[in-house]
């Protein structure tokens, strides 16, 4: 997918040796991962790049500062990662007509995010914005079933920060009056049949948020690590969907 970025097994365990030690030489890293050091070097740029503080010292490698980002490398799940799209619904349903399924299409800002209704959906970088493709074997009048599922999992995760959290009927998050996660399904298939859903969620996490909005920020009054909170939520997702329709 032109412009995405896909998991990276050499990232994964480029990675993992810099967490291992406080310093990891570059033959080390290249004798262990079977890789030149030339090429240690290019995939170190990249992650120093995208918001990780990778220090070139006389002895090696360096980790300082992790990113704190759901790049794909940093999940248990097919993901494509966007710096900024239109939306990833749009993206989500390229990928679905290709055949893919349960995966995870994640962008840091969207220009044309959308939720129910066809309102626009404000997708400033620091939220959590993501659409899933799955296939579920139901009917497309049963579609919108897959909504408590999903708001279910976001409901738990966030009592698990400590933000009591309630479901509207159509499956948005409110925290008292104000709006912090909002779902959206889109789906193709036959009257008997789904062919394939599209699940998409935006959640304020770090984002600024309007007066009537909230964030989880905003209500624990401190800035929350994006990639823990989205890998809690996926694996929550997935445990849901597989124990109600799947």
């Amino acid at each position: 997918m032109r412009g995405g970025i896909r998991d990276s097994p050499v990232k994964r365990e480029l990675l993992k040796q810099l967490r291992r030690k406080d310093v990891v030489s570059g033959d080390e890293i290249a004798q262990r991962m079977g890789i030149s050091r030339v090429a240690v070097w290019k995939h170190i740029k990249e992650l120093n790049m995208l918001g990780y503080e990778i220090l070139s010292t006389p002895k090696g490698y360096a980790l300082i500062r992790e990113a704190h980002k759901p790049y794909p490398w940093e999940l248990d799940f097919e993901v494509y990662y966007f710096k900024e799209v239109w939306s990833t619904m749009d993206i989500a349903k390229e990928l679905a007509k290709e055949g893919k399924e349960n995966v995870f299409i994640i962008a840091e800002k969207q220009k044309g995010g959308r939720g129910r209704l066809g309102r626009n959906w404000v997708s400033q970088e620091g939220g959590l914005y993501f659409s899933l493709v799955v296939r579920p074997k139901i009917p497309l009048k049963d579609v919108d079933k897959l909504v408590f599922p999903i708001s279910s999992a976001i409901v738990e995760v966030l009592d698990e920060y400590g933000i009591s959290a309630k479901m509207a009927p159509n499956g948005d998050i409110f925290v008292g009056n104000k709006k912090l996660a909002g779902i959206l399904i889109e789906a193709e298939g036959e009257i008997d049949l789904v062919k394939y859903a599209i699940i998409g969620v935006g959640v304020n996490v770090n984002n600024l948020v309007p007066e009537d909005a909230t964030s989880l920020k905003r209500e624990l009054g401190k800035e929350i690590n994006l990639l823990e909170f989205a890998r809690v939520l996926f694996l929550r997702i997935n445990h849901h969907l597989l124990k109600a329709i799947f």
